[in-house]
């Protein structure tokens, strides 16, 4: 049971930290060509990521399902959390692989505030 408790504390965790995505209109002063590749990266990130989201969904609302049956055994609970997991971790290497290749295409000036916007991610909400 405490290890159910974790991992849904820590999906909850991974949401709220990956739940916000920056796009160009958070960037201040963009140029047109940064605009237009920052755009393309979001659409790309959004299209990459399309079947690993769909994967979470559907283990996760089989997961659910699974932990009100009266028969169900603590190792399908796990192996369907693991691939819950598995779905999520390649959902977080594309957002975080795309924020770093955002970030290459700033100007120091709006990576000061693109930096404070990744770090307020951090923060407990």
């Amino acid at each position: 049971m405490k290890l159910l408790k974790n991992t849904i504390l820590m999906l909850i965790s991974l949401f709220m930290l990956c739940s916000a995505t920056v796009n160009a209109d958070q960037i201040p002063n963009p140029a047109a060509e940064q605009k237009k590749a920052i755009d393309q990266m979001h659409h790309k990130l959004h299209d990459d990521q399309a079947a690993f989201k769909a994967k979470e969904k559907q283990a996760l609302k089989e997961l659910n399902e699974m932990t009100i049956r009266e028969d169900v055994k603590m190792e399908d609970v796990n192996a369907k959390i693991d691939e819950l997991m598995a779905a999520k971790t390649q959902i977080m290497y594309l957002r975080y692989g795309h924020l770093v290749e955002m970030r290459a295409i700033l100007t120091d000036e709006q990576k000061v505030g693109y930096d404070k916007g990744v770090l307020a991610r951090s923060k407990v909400k």
